[in-house]
Parts: C-alpha cells; structure tokens; sequence
C-alpha cells in the first residue's frame, strides 16, 4: 500500500516543480545579413522572407547583393526527453519583437516551416510587429522549430555598410 502511494507523491511533486525554462537557440546567431548597402535619401523597406529572398518595398537606399540572405531558424527544446517541468506536455507562448535601433528597425515579422509541433490555433499567425503566437505541446522526444522572416527598415541617410537587425525570442511554458 505504502509503495503505490510514494510513487503518487512523487509524481504530485512533478506538477508543483518550479517553472521550466525552454532553451531557444538560432540560427545562424546573427540577424539576417542584407549586406552592404548604399544609403538612400528616404527610408528603404527591404522584405526578408522565410525562405531567405530579399526584397526592397520601397525607398532608394540600394543592396549590393542580390543573392538571398540565410532566414534564421528558430529551435526551442527543453531538455533531455523535455521533462523539466513536464515541458514535453504543456503548449507554450513564443513571442518575438525587435530590438533594432535607429537608424535601423524591424516592422513586420512573420513565421513559417514549423516542425515539432502544431500551431494552437491550427494556422500560423499573420504578420505583426511584435509577432506572439501560441503552439501545442511538444511531446518527449522533439525540437519545436521554425523560420523567421521580416521586413527592415533602413532610415534616410543611414550609413552605408552592412546591417543588422537583432531581435528577442521568447518561449512561456502554459
């Protein structure tokens, strides 16, 4: 009787568990690289999408390269079997918003490719500023990931040379 009860408490003492924490890594590590620019006379708008293609929206500032860029890929696990505060069975809530300043910034983020889950809402979201969605549970023995896209503004007269557009990522356990 004493042995069928030990294992309960324990697994009671698994649900109160302090908070896990995902573990988000990206790559690459840097933002997406337009490369070397040319200053414009008004604010440039160039599209990065998923898949890496850049794209100028509008303004006159000019990219030297035409190649695509590498779109990072987001990876969220937690952990050996994502046991850490049973992380493998709760959905969680990823948000993204930029950390560009002038004169450079982010304006519009938007996901796709997503592997080891599911959308929440059966659908990825749409494009946003600051881009927060929610995704199911990721299951023992999986990496959530996705790839990141967005459109970056480059202000007038910003210097020429290369650009970078950080950004932050974060992951809450439901």
């Amino acid at each position: 009787m004493h042995r069928a009860l030990i294992p309960a408490v324990a697994f009671a003492a698994l649900l109160v568990a302090s908070e896990a924490h995902a573990q988000i890594t990206v790559s690459p590590q840097t933002s997406p690289a337009l490369g070397t620019t040319v200053r414009g006379s008004s604010a440039t708008t160039f599209s990065i999408s998923t898949s890496g293609t850049v794209t100028r929206l509008s303004g006159n500032a000019i990219r030297l390269s035409t190649s695509s860029v590498t779109a990072p890929t987001i990876s969220i696990s937690c952990g050996l079997l994502n046991l850490g505060g049973l992380c493998a069975l709760r959905p969680m809530r990823v948000t993204i918003t930029s950390a560009a300043t002038a004169p450079m910034s982010i304006t519009t983020f938007r996901v796709a490719n997503l592997s080891g889950t599911t959308w929440r809402t059966g659908s990825a979201p749409a494009e946003a500023s600051v881009l927060v969605f929610e995704l199911n549970a990721m299951g023992l023995i999986s990496t959530v990931s996705f790839t990141l896209g967005m459109d970056v503004v480059l202000a007038a007269g910003a210097a020429s040379g290369g650009q970078t557009f950080p950004y932050t990522v974060t992951v809450q356990l439901l």
